[in-house]
């Protein structure tokens, strides 16, 4: 939803803000044999101010705003920075240095899915298995004319969550490792709309207030989880995967504003 009373910044920002709270990230990271040691204002290009709302949310997770690095990979090779992420299978993580609240932001975008996919069976992060529940999940929506139902915005039956619930547990397991509060605002104040837990690791559809899943930032609790965004329903047309450990706060905005508002189904494991 709309970020009151403040400028939401466009991808020009050439940063997303992903905050986190933990030391290490190595799972994710590549391997550069470099520590996040002191990063300064002359390590960010064409950064604008950010709201103060932004600024006090990192600041609460250990961050200096005006300490944050990013680095972009494509396949691989690191690159120049990458305006639009949008349709290059992108997936971003943060390493945190809290003696200086100083912090590396790395984004990966990929050529192909099939990079994208092997990338994600190098690091363990079941890529290949999102991708088969979601075609699982996509048949039996269309098979059974869930799709429209979704959009008309009416109440899906009983019988399809059982169904997501059992192919969840076959690719993922019993149960999600953490909980997600969810806001509609970018900045959480006070706007919770939907909480996922390790019971209810899917994103639900929800039409009150006219909200639908109109997603601004989400607060993770947990130890380690990755989650993965979709601009439709059922899981259709990914949108960005991102991972982050212990609590923290995904905010849309900034490189990652192209996500603002579009969210309409998510999952997490």
């Amino acid at each position: 939803m709309k970020l009151k009373n403040m400028a939401i910044l466009g991808l020009s920002a050439g940063l997303f803000f992903l905050s986190g709270c933990r030391d290490n990230n190595e799972q994710l990271e590549e391997s550069t044999g470099v520590a996040p040691t002191t990063f300064s204002k002359t390590d960010l290009s064409n950064l604008p101010p950010p709201p103060p709302g932004v600024r006090e949310e990192f600041a609460q997770d250990g961050i200096d705003i005006d300490k944050i690095r990013v680095e972009y990979f494509s396949d691989g090779q690191q690159v120049d920075p990458i305006a639009d992420l949008e349709n290059k299978y992108p997936v971003a993580s943060l390493v945190k240095n809290p003696i200086n609240q100083s912090a590396l932001i790395t984004v990966r975008t990929f050529s192909s899915e099939e990079k994208y996919l092997q990338y994600g069976e190098q690091n363990g992060l079941k890529f290949r298995e999102t991708k088969a529940f979601n075609e699982s999940i996509q048949k039996y929506a269309e098979v059974n004319g869930l799709v429209q139902m979704a959009e008309a915005g009416e109440q899906l039956p009983d019988s399809y969550y059982a169904f997501e619930k059992q192919q969840y547990q076959t690719f993922f397991g019993a149960f999600s490792p953490g909980w997600l509060r969810v806001y509609d605002d970018i900045i959480p104040y006070g706007s919770n709309k939907y909480v996922m837990s390790p019971f209810t690791p899917t994103l639900g559809f929800w039409f009150f207030d006219n909200w639908n899943n109109k997603i601004g930032c989400y607060k993770r609790q947990h130890i380690y989880m990755v989650e993965h965004l979709y601009d439709k329903k059922f899981f259709r047309k990914h949108l960005v995967s991102l991972s982050g450990w212990g609590g923290s706060t995904v905010m849309f905005w900034g490189i990652l504003g192209y996500v603002n508002n579009r969210v309409e189904s998510m999952i997490l494991f």
